[in-house]
């Protein structure tokens, strides 16, 4: 048995050595970031540099050709992100999107992986003709996440020494230079203990604050410096800009940008429903079964959904990621059979039923995320799905025994230099999982993992 460290020994034996591990990775960071530093200034670093100036170069020449004010373009972020859009369209190596959606504690042994496009297991049934049906262009995996375990949401975006910047944040600094926002961390009681899975920056809980802050724009429509703090003035803001550059805009781009407006009205009537205690279910978009509120994970994160969707269609940013649930799992079901939160369901030992139905309840989310993907239009008129990979993670492999083998990801998307179709197997491990991603997106200077699992 190993020796308790006297500072944990008030807590259970298998927490109290996660914490002592914890507590060692933290003492290591900063030795490990910056042999991190050193190892990429030498290699990735000059690929990537060189991917992001032409990039760069080629948008501030749009910008120049545009004859739309730069104080506008500050003031706006919807205005900005007309420009992004209109730069992506004439570059295809930056018309390319990626959200990253984080479940904390994997999945129960033996329940989750499908045998077919059409046949889900226990926890995967949102994916299939039961749910959302979109299993048919999601590559199942279950891979080894190296240090199963608590405090280690890290590892599902490639980071194990708890310092090198995860795969959102090294995917926002190629494709987020032309963007009014590198990336978006949006979550669902992901805040409220424990570590994050991201450190591309703060996590935002709730969808209201999420609103006013990613679509925000001027109370002067773009003359003023002083961001608007609700939603309401916000929208305004973005309704008056939009409309002071109409000349400038081709008939195509000023009707879609009317659509995303009206479509983020709707998010905010929504969001506002669900904080209202008098609101019925039938108000919001999350469904006629769940009762609006922003206790309620599947409303909540179905919420923060709405508005990711709304910022890769509007160009906002190309990178999000959503975090569903901390790593310790300190969040309720709604309506689900077991009352108390999903860390306990974890131990619900012997039976599993309590953690196969909280975590079926949790990924109704992604699929729902998926699918919205799948039924909204980007700039070029298709799909975002076509452009954008969704790529769902975890920390452990089966949450009951904290172990790392078999951990649950799905990689969901249409978009070209990713494997099409279903597939579903068993292999590999985080590195090679994370790796594959920026190597599907075609995006130069982000090396990880020896294999790409068969998803490029």
């Amino acid at each position: 048995m190993k020796k308790i460290d006297s500072r944990f020994r008030h807590l259970p034996e298998e927490d109290a050595l996660e914490a002592m591990e914890h507590h060692k990775k933290l003492e290591e960071a900063p030795a490990a970031y910056n042999a991190y530093l050193k190892a990429d200034y030498y290699g990735e670093k000059k690929d990537r540099d060189q991917f992001v100036q032409q990039d760069r170069r080629r948008f501030l020449d749009l910008i120049g050709k545009s004859g739309i004010a730069a104080g506008l373009l500050k003031g706006s972020a919807l205005v900005g992100g007309i420009l992004a859009n209109r730069h992506a369209l004439a570059q295809t190596a930056v018309n390319k999107r990626v959200v990253f959606c984080y479940l904390n504690s994997g999945a129960a042994s033996g329940q989750w992986m499908p045998t077919s496009a059409s046949q889900m297991n226990q926890i995967t049934r949102a994916y299939g003709p039961q749910g959302y049906a979109v299993s048919d262009i999601c590559h199942f995996r279950q891979i080894d996440v190296i240090t199963g375990g608590h405090q280690t949401a890290l590892n599902s975006l490639g980071v194990t020494d708890y310092s090198s910047p995860t795969m959102d944040k090294r995917i926002a600094a190629v494709l987020g230079t032309s963007t009014p926002r590198a990336s978006i961390y949006l979550g669902a009681k992901a805040t409220t203990s424990g570590t994050l899975c991201s450190n591309i920056g703060p996590c935002q809980d709730s969808p209201t604050q999420a609103l006013a802050s990613i679509f925000s724009g001027t109370g002067g429509g773009g003359g003023g410096t002083t961001p608007d703090t609700t939603y309401a003035l916000s929208y305004d803001a973005q309704l008056r800009a939009l409309d002071s550059i109409k000349a400038k805009l081709s008939t195509q781009e000023y009707a879609r940008y009317q659509e995303h407006i009206d479509s983020l009205k709707k998010i905010k009537t929504n969001t506002a429903n669900a904080n209202s205690s008098s609101s019925s279910p039938n108000t919001t978009n999350c469904g006629s079964t769940i009762t609006p509120s922003m206790a309620n994970m599947q409303a909540t994160g179905k919420s923060q959904a709405d508005i990711i969707v709304a910022a890769l269609a509007c160009g906002i940013t190309k990178v999000a990621t959503l975090q569903l649930g901390n790593h310790q799992g300190d969040w309720l079901g709604h309506n689900t059979s077991w009352t108390q939160d999903a860390h306990q369901a974890c131990h619900g030992s012997p039976s599993n039923a309590a953690f196969i139905e909280m975590w079926r309840y949790l990924n109704d989310v992604p699929a729902y995320l998926i699918d919205k993907l799948r039924k909204t239009s980007g700039p070029d008129g298709q799909p975002l799905i076509n452009s954008t990979v969704v790529v769902q993670v975890t920390c452990m492999g089966n949450g009951m025994d904290h172990s790392s083998g078999n951990a649950p990801f799905i990689v969901a998307t249409q978009m070209p230099g990713f494997a099409s179709g279903y597939s579903a197997r068993s292999g590999g491990n985080i590195y090679d999982l994370n790796g594959a991603i920026p190597k599907g997106m075609g995006l130069t200077g982000i090396n990880l993992g020896t294999s790409t699992l068969g998803l490029v």
